[in-house]
Order: C-alpha cells, then sequence, then structure tokens
C-alpha cells in the first residue's frame, strides 16, 4: 500500500520475520498478507523480530495476536522478540504476549 514506511524481510535459516518502520493500517495489512503466505509455505513455527518497529497500533496488535492464535492451532509457535526499551518491547506484554529480548550476534 503506497505510503506506508513499514518494511519486512525473512530469513529462511533462522526461521525469523524481522519487521521495520511503522505498523499503521497500512502496514498491519502488509504484515496479514505475510504471515498468511508464510504459514501457507512453511509446516514450522516462526520468529518475529519487531525491534525495529516505530509505532505499534491497536490493528497491528490484532494482527500479532490473531497471527499468534492461529499457529497455536496449528500446534506451532509465533515467538516475538524486540530489543530492550523498544516500542514492541513495552507495548506487547501489556497486551498480555510475552516478548524476548532480542539477541544480538
Amino acid at each position: 500500500m503506497p505510503g506506508s514506511s513499514f518494511a519486512s524481510a525473512y530469513d529462511e535459516d533462522t526461521r525469523t520475520l524481522t519487521l521495520s518502520g511503522d505498523l499503521d493500517e497500512a502496514g498491519a495489512h502488509l504484515l496479514r498478507q505475510q504471515l498468511a503466505a508464510l504459514m501457507a509455505a512453511h509446516n514450522r513455527s516462526l520468529v518475529m523480530d519487531l525491534s525495529g518497529v516505530a509505532s505499534l497500533p491497536s490493528t497491528a496488535i490484532g494482527v500479532i495476536a490473531a497471527a499468534r492464535a492461529d499457529m497455536r492451532a496449528r500446534f506451532q509457535r509465533l515467538e516475538l522478540v524486540a530489543a530492550p526499551g523498544s516500542v514492541a518491547r513495552v507495548v506487547l506484554p501489556r497486551c498480555g504476549m510475552s516478548v524476548r529480548d532480542q539477541r544480538h550476534g
């Protein structure tokens, strides 16, 4: 969608989807599409790195929560990681989602 500063990259080796930018309405829509494609193509758990996310409104939180529920129903896991002090590391635990600290290296 035009105007969104959202970006993502998937690393097949680590099964990590790295997100950056604004997860506004347009970004959340793109994330929903990408997660659906990844879940359809891969029958395994994923890691979502939200360290580079600048904003995380309720629409994006809903997309993440729905993806976690969908993966749980498939006996898979969506593990959330974020840098200490990042928006995701502060907001998502307040929404009942566990977030692991991002590891460097």
